[in-house]
């Protein structure tokens, strides 16, 4: 987790965003199956009562019922699952990414 802050704080600092804190047991919402689809999309969203999910990562385009894909995970799973992500964990909410293996980058704040 450590090697990802200054990362994580510089591109807070290039896309406008407050610096938000990711704890190794802090849990994201990602959709595995999905992942060997591009792009590969982040969304935070506001994390709803009950429930310590900020992050939905998912590849590609969800079809109707994919919804149902999204396992829960720590910060430490997601490491080992897909690290690819963890720069941009720290986005403040309304944040989101797109990413793929051509290198290609994404990321603006939503209007909601």
């Amino acid at each position: 987790m450590q090697e990802f802050i200054e990362e994580q704080k510089l591109l807070c600092e290039e896309f406008d965003s407050a610096y938000i804190k990711v704890n190794a047991d802090d849990e994201v919402a990602i959709a595995v199956q999905t992942l060997d689809r591009e792009p590969i999309v982040g969304i935070r969203k506001k994390v709803e009562a009950g429930s310590k999910v900020a992050w939905y990562i998912y590849g590609g385009e969800l079809d109707e019922g994919e919804e149902n894909l999204f396992e829960i995970v720590t910060i430490t799973q997601l490491l080992e699952i897909f690290p690819d992500v963890m720069p941009y964990l720290a986005l403040e909410e309304g944040f989101r990414f797109m990413i793929d293996q051509d290198d290609y980058e994404d990321v603006w704040k939503a209007d909601s």
